[in-house]
């Protein structure tokens, strides 16, 4: 991306957007909105908006009808690795982002993704930029809502990142089994991947990562905004054909 170019770039959820304006090639600040608040009238229309997430339809027409250029990231534009994920039509734009803003960190080294939100999802990439795909598991509030939703008698329970190892009571042993379950399901996947590739970067990302305790390591490094680097790495490669 030519540095006197300016875009936003826009990471939506369910109910909330991530907004990050692009200024001489870099990110500026970023702000987090509500659907319904999202800022109209503090955007320049003119910009281009680079997508990363579906979004419904109702939203996607205000965004359409709003700004002059919109561009969807999606796996068929040209990307800064090489795709051996086996449906890539299928991953998460989420996924694809976060690889695409780790593949020029750390050249020559194996690459691991640990994006902790609504799910934990592992993405890995070889020494080669190669992406060979990952895992996709409950996270943190689904574990607890799925204890609710499948059993008779367990009542939902928030999350205690301060939990007991050893519950006392049911609420106790629901607080241990939902965070202490989520820790270690974390720390043996990484451990897995760490032995099979001893120069292994970890990149730690996602709303939850601020719960995952990774002590002194030195490969482990938290990204907050990986999946904006992601979809401006991507914008870079593509803005001259889309």
């Amino acid at each position: 991306m030519s540095n006197e170019k300016c875009a936003y770039l826009l990471d939506a959820g369910n109910t909330q957007v991530k907004l990050c304006e692009v200024i001489n090639g870099q990110l500026s600040e970023i702000k987090r909105f509500a659907l319904n608040d999202f800022p109209w009238n503090q955007l320049n229309s003119n910009y281009p908006v680079i997508v990363s997430s579906v979004i419904e339809e109702g939203w996607r027409t205000q965004l359409e009808d709003f700004f002059t250029k919109v561009v969807y990231i999606h796996s068929a534009l040209k990307l800064p690795f090489k795709m051996n994920y086996l449906t890539p039509e299928t991953l998460g734009i989420d996924r694809l982002c976060n690889v695409a803003g780790i593949v020029n960190k750390e050249a020559g080294h194996p690459k691991l993704i640990v994006d902790l939100g609504t799910c934990i999802k592992f993405d890995f990439v070889d020494a080669d930029q190669n992406y060979e795909g990952g895992s996709i598991s409950p996270g943190l509030n689904m574990r607890a809502k799925a204890l609710q939703s499948f059993t008779a008698k367990l009542p939902f329970i928030r999350t205690n990142v301060n939990a007991s190892f050893i519950g006392k009571s049911t609420q106790e042993s629901i607080e241990s089994g939902v965070f202490h379950g989520w820790t270690s399901e974390i720390e043996q996947l990484i451990a897995r991947y760490e032995k099979s590739y001893p120069n292994l970067m970890i990149y730690l990302t996602g709303g939850d990562a601020r719960y995952f305790d990774f002590g002194q390591k030195s490969n482990i490094f938290a990204l907050e905004h990986l999946t904006l680097e992601g979809i401006l790495e991507i914008y870079r490669l593509n803005e001259d054909s889309i």
